[in-house]
């Protein structure tokens, strides 16, 4: 069900938005080395999934302060996750990340979102709203655990 598939992240790459595939996919092959990609699969179907930077991510070009703080306190990173469309509203995002938790009990992360409205999703699976974070045009809510 929960399983790492960074050796192998295709399939999950090729579930994401076709924009999220162009900012992870060329640069695969220097961020495998700090990053680890999850997914719930069942019968060879991915209902979601994400990536866990271990270091600052690639896309924090934006909030490069924010990423160096967190990434000093030893928080990892959670990018790009995503649910498919059609199962959307069955938990799987939640289950997803209560698997995370139960995978290492004692690591904190962190994660930016730019939709408003996954604020109740991150709170409710026990994440904390820090600030809103500002650049130029960008505006991004960032979560810790």
């Amino acid at each position: 069900m929960f399983k790492d598939i960074t050796s192998k992240p295709e399939p999950f790459f090729n579930i994401l938005p076709n924009d999220w595939q162009e900012s992870i996919v060329p640069f695969w092959d220097l961020y495998k080395d700090i990053a680890k990609v999850y997914v719930i699969e069942i019968q060879q179907k991915i209902y979601v999934g994400g990536i866990v930077f271990f270091e600052i991510p690639p896309d924090m070009e934006n909030f490069k302060d924010e990423a160096i703080y967190w990434s000093n306190k030893e928080y990892y990173y959670i990018g790009y996750v995503w649910t498919a469309e059609d199962v959307r509203g069955q938990n799987y995002g939640s289950k997803w990340l209560a698997h995370l938790i139960e995978n290492d009990p004692n690591q904190h992360f962190w994660l930016t979102t730019e939709n408003t409205e996954l604020r109740y999703f991150y709170e409710k699976n026990g994440f904390t709203f820090i600030k809103k974070l500002v650049n130029e045009s960008i505006e991004e809510e960032l979560f810790t655990l």
